[in-house]
């Protein structure tokens, strides 16, 4: 517990300060969450041979690549990328169909969490706040009410000790936390964007914890790596924060902010 607490701080006192000042600061966190995010996905294999580097540094430059198109040229970069990943197993061995999966898919869902995280982010960096404090308010809403209320199980195929009632009570909290931050703190945003996105992010969030869960269930893996001691690995801890990101994006776009 010593170690997950002292942990904890450390990634509190390494995020607040990108998310405070911005800059080349938030530049190099959403820079760190690509490499890392490279390391942990591309590691996902069922056999032990491990993925040759060259891919895996081809996939980061990609995605970086990718954040400094103009729209109009992100589709075809993508196309370019889908073929050049499923191309690569026809010249060797040791770079499997499956490889090209992983890559591809780390390309897709990594570009479009850094493109939403930097939209968010110069748009008012307030709204990163809003979406952590969904995000976390949910998770913590969860683990309390599932701790002292749980009796039925959510999706034991994929989570065993998630329950309906932990998940109730994370929606709760996660909305009624994140609509106060908006409502006090968010001026610009509408009553229907802030309710609306509260709703959202309280639900998906959830669904991103039990998606990055099926994900390693499939891969036989209890963490995605041991890079954070107590937490397991960088995607074990933002797996929610992700999805809500991306969602909040399609929010945004929705309500054309």
């Amino acid at each position: 517990m010593k170690t997950r607490i002292l942990t904890a701080l450390g990634i509190i006192l390494c995020v607040i300060p990108p998310l405070v000042f911005g800059g080349w600061l938030m530049a190099l966190l959403i820079g760190f969450i690509i490499c890392a995010g490279a390391v942990e996905w591309l590691s996902l294999k069922h056999s032990n041979t491990p993925l040759p580097i060259f891919p895996k540094l081809l996939a980061i430059a990609c995605v970086v690549g990718l954040l400094f198109l103009e729209d109009s040229y992100i589709s075809s970069a993508l196309a370019v990328i889908c073929l050049l990943f499923l191309s690569i197993p026809v010249f060797t061995d040791e770079f499997a169909a499956t490889d090209s999966f992983l890559c591809i898919t780390y390309v897709v869902f990594f570009y479009t969490v850094a493109r939403a995280v930097i939209h968010i982010y110069t748009s008012d960096a307030l709204l990163v706040w809003y979406i952590i404090i969904a995000t976390y308010g949910t998770d913590t809403g969860a683990y309390f009410c599932g701790r002292f209320f749980g009796k039925h199980k959510l999706n034991e195929r994929i989570s065993p000790k998630k329950t309906i009632e932990g998940s109730i009570g994370g929606c709760i909290m996660g909305i009624v936390l994140s609509f106060a931050f908006a409502y006090f703190m968010l001026p610009k945003l509408s009553t229907t964007a802030m309710l609306i996105g509260s709703i959202v992010m309280s639900i998906t969030g959830q669904i991103g914890d039990l998606a990055f869960s099926a994900i390693k269930r499939n891969f036989k893996i209890k963490d995605f790596s041991d890079l954070l001691p107590g937490h397991g690995g960088v995607l074990d801890r933002v797996d929610s924060l992700l999805f809500n990101f991306v969602c909040f994006y399609m929010v945004m776009v929705v309500f054309m902010l």
